[in-house]
C-alpha cells in the first residue's frame, strides 16, 4: 500500500473539514463533490454502534477515493474506552491522514491514542508517525485542559471545537448569530494557537447562508482559518471567506505599497496606519501560501481541490 501523506494538504491550508455518516454512500459522494479540503467519515455521533462493523471496512477503502481526488482522509473514531480501539483497527489498513478524538479531556487521551496509532502503523507497515491526531473539545473541563491536551503528542496538528455538546456542558443557549460561543471560540484560537495546531472552527449547525457567511466573516475577523462542516451546501460558502479573492490581494497589495511609500517620505500617499498594513501583509501571506501549494501540486501531477472560491 502506498501511503501519500507527502502530497498531504497542509494542516494550515484545510479550510473545510466535511463530516459524514460511515455508512452512507450517498452523504460521502456528496461530502466529495462540495470541494471540500478534508473528508471526516463518522463513527460515532453520525454511525449507529450496531453499524460500526460493517462501516470501518467502508471507510477504509473510503480513504483511498479521497486521496485520488486530492482531499484529506480523515476519521473520527469513538472513544478508546468505547468502540474507538476496534475503530481504530477497522480503519488504519486504509490509511487514514487524520484520527479524531471525541470528547477529549485529557493528555492521558491523546498519550493513548498515540501508542494504539503508533503500534497499528507498524504492524500495517505504514510510515511511523504518519498518522495525524485531531482532539474534539466537547466540554468546560476539554477546554480548560487545552492546551496540555493540544500539547500532548507530536501527532496533534489540528483541534476541532464542537457547538452542541460544548453548548449544553455550558449551559447556553444556542442562536444563529452565535453570541453564546463567541468568547470560547476566541479563547479556543488563543490555545491553539499557543500549542502550534490549527484551530478548526465549530459547525454552524443551521441551513442558512446568509447567517453563516455572517458567523464565517466574524471567525476570519478573529483570526480562525478552517471550520467543521455537516451540510455539503457550506463548503464552497467556507472556501470563498477563508481563502483571499483577488480583489482581496489587489487591496492588500495596494495598502501595503501606500504605506511603504509614506514611509520612505512620500507625502502625496494616501495615509495607511501601522494596523491596516500589518493585516495587509497577513492576508498576502496566506495568498502565497495557496500558490505556493498549488505551483507544488502542479509540479508533481497530483489532483487537487481547487484552492479559490
Amino acid at each position: 500500500m502506498t501511503h501519500t501523506s507527502t502530497f498531504r494538504r497542509p494542516p494550515a491550508l484545510r479550510r473545510s473539514w466535511m463530516f459524514v455518516p460511515g455508512m452512507d454512500a450517498a452523504a460521502q459522494a456528496a461530502g466529495l463533490a462540495s470541494g471540500t479540503d478534508a473528508l471526516v467519515a463518522d463513527l460515532e455521533e453520525f454511525t449507529a454502534p450496531v453499524e460500526r462493523p460493517a462501516a470501518r471496512p467502508r471507510i477504509a477503502a473510503l480513504f483511498a477515493t479521497c486521496r485520488a481526488q486530492g482531499v484529506v482522509a480523515a476519521v473520527r473514531i469513538n472513544k478508546l474506552e468505547d468502540d474507538g480501539l476496534a475503530d481504530l483497527r477497522g480503519v488504519m489498513p486504509g490509511a487514514p491522514d487524520a484520527v479524531f478524538l471525541p470528547h477529549a479531556e485529557s493528555a492521558a487521551q491523546i498519550v493513548a491514542l498515540d501508542a494504539a496509532i503508533s503500534a497499528l502503523e507498524s504492524e500495517l507497515g505504514l510510515p511511523a508517525g504518519s498518522t495525524e491526531i485531531v482532539p474534539t473539545l466537547e466540554s468546560a473541563l476539554g477546554l480548560v485542559r487545552a492546551y496540555d491536551i493540544l500539547t500532548a503528542s507530536p501527532r496533534v496538528s489540528a483541534c476541532l471545537l464542537a457547538a452542541e455538546d460544548l453548548t449544553a456542558s455550558l449551559g447556553a443557549e444556542r442562536g444563529k448569530d452565535g453570541i453564546e460561543l463567541h468568547a470560547v471560540r476566541a479563547r479556543f484560537l488563543v490555545d491553539c494557537t499557543a500549542a502550534g495546531c490549527v484551530p478548526i472552527d465549530c459547525p454552524f449547525n443551521y441551513r442558512d447562508l446568509p447567517a453563516l457567511e455572517t458567523d464565517l466573516r466574524w471567525a476570519r475577523r478573529l483570526g480562525l482559518k478552517s471550520k467543521c462542516a455537516t451540510v455539503a451546501e457550506q463548503v464552497p460558502l467556507i472556501h470563498a471567506v477563508f481563502t483571499p479573492s483577488a480583489d482581496d490581494v489587489d487591496a492588500a497589495r495596494d495598502r501595503v505599497a501606500r504605506f511603504e511609500a509614506q514611509r520612505a517620505g512620500r507625502h502625496d500617499a494616501e495615509r495607511i496606519d501601522p494596523p491596516t498594513y500589518n493585516t495587509a501583509r497577513r492576508l498576502l501571506a496566506r495568498h502565497d501560501q495557496f500558490e505556493r501549494w498549488a505551483a507544488e501540486r502542479r509540479a508533481q501531477a497530483v489532483p487537487q481541490q481547487g484552492d479559490s472560491a
